[in-house]
């Protein structure tokens, strides 16, 4: 099952490597957009997954993912740096260029109340992504950027509550798009809850200071 969320997540996230490539080569710019950057984050979480399963299966624990982070073999270290890293890149992203759009640019490609322009996610999911990032008190910032997404997919990506005509096509297309941001943060937030359990490895400053003392 988790190689075919794996196999899944490659592809989505080959096509939009794919797509993001053919339009700077075509002058277009350089362009991510929020979803995408959810997308390649969930190839970090797909992959911490099928790392820690893994080890597990390896060493046949009876406590099913619930390991000690200092057994984490190496390999399964630097796959915990990968994932973290794609999944920081969500946080980082989203956070410094939303954020730009909605404070320095004065108008909005939006409908009025989108879940684009909701402001408070993205400046606490920056602010959580620096130490996210370095590995510093992985545990608790994993676990707030859980609780983070979550609210955020509840409070800004309702697609149940969009107003308007539900029977229209532009109505059914934005359905879909508010669907995808909310499931993708409903699963980054799994990935997170894993990693708060496991940790980030032994490549964390949290790592490093456990040395240290």
């Amino acid at each position: 099952c988790a190689g075919l969320m794996l196999a899944d997540t490659v592809v989505d996230s080959y096509i939009l490597v794919t797509r993001i490539a053919w339009q700077w080569l075509f002058g277009r710019g350089l362009y991510i957009n929020e979803l995408m950057a959810k997308k390649f984050s969930l190839l970090g979480c797909v992959a911490m997954l099928i790392a820690v399963t893994a080890q597990q299966r390896s060493r046949k624990s009876s406590f099913g993912l619930l390991l000690d982070a200092e057994s984490l073999t190496t390999r399964v270290s630097l796959a915990l740096l990968l994932s973290r890293l794609l999944i920081a890149v969500l946080f980082l992203f989203v956070g410094l260029s939303e954020l730009h759009r909605l404070l320095f640019q004065p108008l909005t490609p939006y409908l009025p109340g989108d879940g684009h322009d909701v402001v408070w996610p993205k400046a606490v999911e920056l602010l959580l992504a620096i130490p996210f990032t370095l590995g510093f008190q992985t545990t608790l910032v994993a676990r707030l950027l859980a609780v983070s997404l979550v609210l955020e997919a509840l409070y800004a990506w309702s697609w149940w509550t969009i107003p308007g005509d539900a029977f229209s096509f532009a109505h059914h297309r934005r359905a879909i798009h508010y669907r995808e941001h909310f499931v993708t943060n409903i699963a980054t937030a799994g990935g997170l809850l894993l990693l708060q359990k496991i940790g980030g490895g032994k490549y964390t400053v949290d790592a490093l200071l456990k040395k240290q003392d």
